[in-house]
């Protein structure tokens, strides 16, 4: 059970970001016609004829930028605007080729790579969205939801190791990372995502130990309590959880302090690890 429950956070919380990525550009005008003698029958007409107006105007403007990328291929410009039209249009197989364009003129920008990842997966191209994702991790080895993502998956296909791998070469990586281009990786968010993945496999030992070394980085850190009182939950020694809990909710910053206490709350059936205070990955700004 825990073990199922773990990985639905993961994928579930990755899955989420991507629907959330493309839903404000796909909302379209709506007239509500309530003032008018038929409002039903009168804002779906209108409603249409709006969408219809706006549908063939986002066209006309797609033609100008194929245009222009006929004359130059890698015009940015022309690249973003035609990348944003047809993300409205909901035309994601369209936004592909400019997308690979966009992200392979600039490797350095892996925001451009990271969108492409999530239109594959719009598409359901899984193996399109993980050859992505891993080109991200190659020149940012600590992008969170880089990592969340591939670990998700490798949950998925029952493969723990692949995912701790992940995870721990993430981890070796991240002091130089940091001494580069310093708060590059967050190390704790990683070691905290590696914890839950240790108990999820009921891997105890190296589940704290993972946690005591977020402690080591940040004393103050409420999540290696989190974390420890979930396993001591799931070990059935309830009154050990709920004084760990109680010591999370005074560390916690009041942003999260309610998650803490609705998790110490939860039926003792319920302990899974959860993806408490785990960084969530800002949704990047279309092109």
């Amino acid at each position: 059970m825990a073990k199922s429950t773990t990985q639905k956070w993961i994928i579930n919380g990755v899955l989420a970001i991507v629907t959330l990525s493309f839903l404000g550009l796909s909302i379209a005008p709506l007239i509500t016609g309530i003032l008018t003698p038929n409002p039903q029958q009168t804002a779906k007409t209108e409603q249409t004829d709006t969408q219809a107006a706006e549908t063939e105007r986002l066209k006309i403007q797609i033609e100008g930028f194929q245009a222009v990328l006929k004359r130059e291929p890698k015009n940015e410009t022309a690249l973003k605007g035609l990348i944003d039209l047809r993300l409205k249009l909901k035309d994601f197989k369209g936004a592909v080729e400019p997308l690979q364009v966009l992200a392979d003129a600039n490797p350095q920008e892996y925001q451009y790579r990271k969108i492409l990842a999530r239109v594959l997966l719009e598409l359901k191209d899984r193996p399109g969205a993980i050859a992505e994702y891993r080109k991200i991790l190659t020149t940012n080895p600590g992008e969170l939801e880089s990592l969340q993502t591939l670990v998700g998956f490798e949950l998925e296909d029952q493969k723990p190791e692949s995912a701790i791998g992940l995870l721990t070469k993430a981890i070796e990586n991240a002091d130089t990372a940091n001494q580069v281009q310093p708060k590059s990786v967050d190390k704790p968010a990683i070691l905290w995502i590696l914890g839950n993945v240790y108990t999820d496999q009921k891997r105890f030992p190296e589940a704290i130990a993972t946690f005591d070394k977020i402690t080591a980085e940040d004393p103050k850190d409420f999540r290696p309590l989190v974390g420890r009182a979930q396993i001591k939950r799931i070990q059935g020694k309830e009154a050990e959880a709920k004084t760990l809990f109680t010591e999370a909710a005074k560390l916690a910053p009041v942003e999260f302090k309610d998650r803490v206490n609705e998790l110490a709350n939860l039926p003792t059936t319920a302990a899974t690890p959860v993806p408490i205070a785990t960084p969530t990955p800002s949704t990047p700004p279309t092109p």
